[in-house]
């Protein structure tokens, strides 16, 4: 179950720096070949979503010793917010990404930057915070 764990965990971190340095590249391109560069890109995103699920699963799973002890467990409790609130950027994130294939791209792709940023970070964080937790 750890092992799938893993999966899920370089399935979801991956995409947030796979899309990253997509964005880098586009920015490089003209503005409406980097626009079209990154809606293709956002079929990543997939990606990212399966990644999401086989975590939330495994974790679950992988939770069932920590269930009792875990209001003694702050850091524990701060890494299951934040992947909560990692869903839920991830959600809005998804849903930008939808809107912009479907029109208006240049608006929703603006909105779509600093989302990508936050969730980078908030999975960083998540990570290091399962360090701390499980060393």
């Amino acid at each position: 179950m750890l092992i799938l764990h893993f999966i899920g965990l370089a399935m979801g971190l991956g995409t947030s720096f796979a899309m990253l340095f997509l964005g880098i590249a586009g920015s490089k391109l003209e503005p409406a070949k980097g626009r079209e560069f990154m809606l293709n890109a956002t079929a990543v995103l997939r990606m990212g979503q399966i990644g999401i699920v086989v975590l939330l699963i495994t974790g679950l799973y992988l939770m069932t010793p920590y269930w009792a002890s875990l209001g003694e467990q702050p850091l524990l409790i701060t890494k299951l917010i934040l992947f909560i609130v990692l869903s839920g950027l991830l959600g809005v994130l998804s849903s930008k990404a939808r809107k912009a294939r479907k029109g208006d791209a240049e608006t929703h792709m603006k909105a779509m930057v600093p989302l990508g940023r936050l969730i980078l970070l908030t999975a960083l964080g998540i990570v290091v915070l399962a360090v701390m937790v499980f060393r």
